[in-house]
């Protein structure tokens, strides 16, 4: 995975503030340090378990804890929160994954979770800088 230097170097970019690409890195790398997100995965965590068994969304179980981050911190945060979160998944996907194109990876990221305004915005920003981003990650 990145540093979080870059982390924090491309959600800077992004215009997301240095506090929340900070909280969204310390929850993507140790959530089960985070408390706030603890206490939602224990409050909330299996009814929305259930509810993804119930209507049998096996895609969405089998990524049952990157799920429950995004669900957290749409419900308890904000958007740019989520756009932080997808940020930090797509530059680690970026350094795990050297072979793909920045393209490709936004693809399955894309496959692997919902549509939303927040990754159509990152999808924007990672071809915009695309070369950078991958010198950085790589």
């Amino acid at each position: 995975m990145p540093k979080w230097e870059i982390h924090d170097k491309w959600a800077e970019k992004m215009g997301i503030p240095c506090e929340i690409s900070n909280f969204v890195n310390h929850l993507s790398d140790f959530p089960e340090e985070c408390q706030e997100f603890m206490e939602f995965c224990e409050r909330e965590g299996s009814e929305i378990i259930l509810e993804l068994v119930r209507v049998h969304d096996f895609r969405r179980i089998m990524k049952i804890p990157k799920y429950l981050q995004i669900v957290f911190l749409r419900r308890q945060k904000g958007s740019e929160y989520v756009k932080a979160w997808y940020l930090h998944y797509v530059l680690d996907y970026i350094r795990m994954a050297p072979a793909l194109t920045s393209e490709a990876i936004l693809k399955r990221t894309e496959e692997r979770f919902e549509p939303c305004q927040e990754l159509e915005i990152l999808k924007e920003f990672v071809m915009d800088n695309s070369g950078e981003i991958l010198q950085d990650c790589r």
